[in-house]
């Protein structure tokens, strides 16, 4: 409970990066090079964040299943075969436990998911690298991410103690390089496209675990400004830092700026020369990210 409940201050860190006119601003265009955040993974990576030929032939209609199922379809992993007829071409949704969540070294999540004394991986992509960023399902991505943050944590969690899940995610088949949690048949989530709180558990919206605060931003299309407004339980402390990539996964703007101790905050986003254009938003406190989206200038 400790542990959550310092889980959930660091996220209402969320508005202070979006102080106008404050902290430092460093851009593609200053004195470091453009920064592109390209996705960490080699072997068919199109493939994990939807993004290769045969992605729109997916039924992202999701079939119910179980664990038990999937784990024991036959298969054979591969690192460059194209996606898998029948097993690749299909959205599931299992209810298990998530056991573990760790942080990739190319910012992926990757979560154990357990059912009895069987497991297998579920990822998340990181939204802004430039190959994830350029997905139809980066929306998908983003609201996953932030599921996890809010209920789980933002750095690696050995222990993950909430209640049942319902995952939604297409089916992956990976090859065995020693992952943590993989299933015999190397059967994945990759990427998953949505998280919830198990209608199984008797959980309901009102009184499932939620994160204590709640985030607007109005509008997110805008021309000049956007108003970002938080509302939490708690005070917020600490430095906090926004980034802002273009949808190629190139890093715009940098921002560190000092945080104020607050319970409810209303701060303007201006675009000081921003291109017109879609961004994706990350929000960090000390090399964690807290909380992801998308904002549009025109």
């Amino acid at each position: 409970m400790k542990h959550l409940q310092t889980t959930l201050l660091l996220f209402f860190l969320l508005p202070n990066f979006l102080i106008a006119g404050g902290g430092c601003d460093k851009t593609a265009g200053g004195d470091d090079e453009p920064k592109s955040v390209l996705c960490g993974g080699v072997e068919r990576w199109a493939v994990k964040v939807l993004t290769d030929a045969a992605a729109a032939q997916v039924n992202y209609t999701p079939r119910l299943t179980t664990m038990d199922s999937l784990i024991h379809i036959a298969t054979t992993p591969s690192t460059t075969a194209p996606r898998m007829p029948g097993i690749e071409f299909q959205n599931y949704t299992i209810t298990c436990r998530i056991t573990i969540k760790k942080n990739e070294d190319d910012n992926d999540y990757h979560l154990v998911l357990a059912s009895g004394s069987e497991t297998m991986i579920g990822e998340v992509p990181d939204p802004v690298c430039a190959v994830a960023a350029t997905s139809a399902h980066v929306n998908d991505f983003i609201a996953a991410r932030n599921w996890v943050n809010a209920h789980i944590g933002t750095g690696a969690v050995a222990n993950v103690n909430i209640p049942a899940v319902d995952i939604t995610g297409v089916a992956f088949v990976d090859v065995p390089h020693g992952q943590t949690g993989a299933a015999p048949n190397q059967m994945e989530f990759h990427p998953i496209l949505n998280i919830q709180f198990s209608a199984n558990t008797g959980l309901s919206e009102i009184n499932s675990p939620a994160p204590a605060f709640h985030v607007s931003v109005n509008p997110s299309v805008f021309t000049e400004s956007t108003k970002f407004r938080l509302v939490s339980d708690h005070e917020m402390f600490g430095g906090c830092r926004l980034e802002l990539y273009s949808m190629n996964g190139i890093r715009a703007a940098d921002l560190e700026i000092p945080c104020n101790k607050s319970k409810e905050v209303n701060y303007t986003l201006r675009r000081n020369g921003l291109a017109n254009g879609t961004y994706l938003f990350r929000i960090l406190n000390y090399g964690s990210i807290l909380y992801e989206g998308k904002i549009i200038l025109n």
